[in-house]
């Protein structure tokens, strides 16, 4: 084969490769999707407040931020609501909470949906959480990507950006598929591509071998404890970092009653680990009762147990303790530190 005529080939596969065939929707579409959706559903999306950008219900649909990395607090809010009642009881009767509303959270970045969807599974073993359980299936993912997605993690519909103006569709379920039919969705031939997602972060390359970073954490217990020592008087259990964590699921019980004692309820609220009374039981014995201890059990979890469990760690590196932590603690540093010291002790690898 000639060089011009291979030159050709390649010249005619490139430019098919960059045709994309499928739905599309352009950029001005989107909030008359968004006004669309709000007859049937409730969405909740990612805009500005107060100086941070915060999932919140759709009033004004201009307001939306597409492509948006990072909000304050993780889109688990819709599925393990900061505090909720469970059920009540009223005149001897009980009343089971109950979700019938569907509703769409619109525009999340590809590493909280990979959050939902391994919370998903958490929530799933028995005992499943019916609580949970009913909101996801009452509920339709969107994720909106400013690059290329790759395989996607799961969900309903993703959003690709592939020019300046335009969203590929990935659909990925019936309920994708509802939304993606809907007029302001074209079908077409439009050249363009998404762009590449770029070097991974140090602590993205690290959770590509969770197998590897569970040895570590778990090595470090008895072998670097001096980690944890520096740790637990740098961290000041306020459980933020748990808080705004996509995939941190601990909670506790809390019994109301009215003034009248005619009726009660059971609420259930957002917990940590980390917070001193997290792991205190009757007779007031602490199981943890430090906070080296405290935040060590937090590292555990995240890095060993869960990896045991799933295989995978209880981390997307979406980097939301790292920015919240008030004692500036920076969960990708303590990793690469307590790797570091690994492989002195037994050289392995290099991330």
């Amino acid at each position: 084969m000639g060089l011009l005529h291979k030159g050709r080939i390649q010249l005619l596969e490139g430019y098919c490769y960059n045709i994309l065939m499928g739905k599309f929707i352009s950029q001005a579409a989107i909030p008359k999707l968004l006004d669309h959706l709000k007859k049937t559903y409730d969405v909740f999306a990612p805009q500005s407040k107060n100086g941070e950008v915060v999932y919140a219900e759709v009033q004004n649909s201009s307001n939306l931020i597409l492509g948006c990395e990072t909000t304050l607090l993780p889109p688990k809010i819709y599925f393990l609501p900061p505090e909720e009642e469970l059920f009540k009881v009223d005149v001897g009767r009980v009343q089971e909470t109950r979700f019938e509303k569907q509703f769409i959270v619109f525009g999340l970045s590809i590493k909280d949906l990979t959050a939902i969807i391994q919370l998903d599974q958490v929530m799933s073993k028995e005992p499943a959480d019916a609580f949970y359980q009913q909101r996801r299936a009452v509920s339709t993912l969107v994720a909106v990507s400013d690059k290329e997605v790759g395989v996607p993690p799961g969900g309903d519909l993703i959003l690709e950006k592939i020019s300046q103006e335009d969203y590929r569709t990935i659909i990925l379920s019936d309920k994708g598929r509802k939304i993606a039919d809907l007029p302001m969705f074209k079908e077409a031939k439009l050249a363009g591509k998404a762009k590449p997602q770029g070097a991974l972060s140090k602590l993205d390359q690290m959770l590509t071998d969770s197998e590897f970073v569970a040895k570590a954490v778990e090595w470090s217990r008895e072998n670097y404890p001096q980690v944890w020592e520096r740790l637990g008087k740098l961290c000041l259990g306020c459980g933020i970092c748990t808080y705004v964590c996509p995939l941190c699921y601990c909670t506790s019980m809390e019994d109301k009653t009215s003034f009248d004692g005619s009726a009660c309820s059971r609420c259930r609220l957002w917990d940590a680990c980390t917070l001193p009374g997290f792991a205190k039981i009757s007779g007031g014995y602490n199981f943890r009762p430090n906070q080296k201890s405290r935040y060590f059990n937090w590292f555990y979890h995240k890095f060993v147990r869960t990896y045991k469990e799933t295989g995978q760690a209880q981390c997307v590196a979406c980097r939301r303790c790292t920015k919240y932590c008030p004692a500036g603690i920076n969960i990708e540093k303590v990793l690469e530190e307590i790797i570091g010291k690994f492989q002195e002790a037994q050289p392995i690898r290099k991330f």
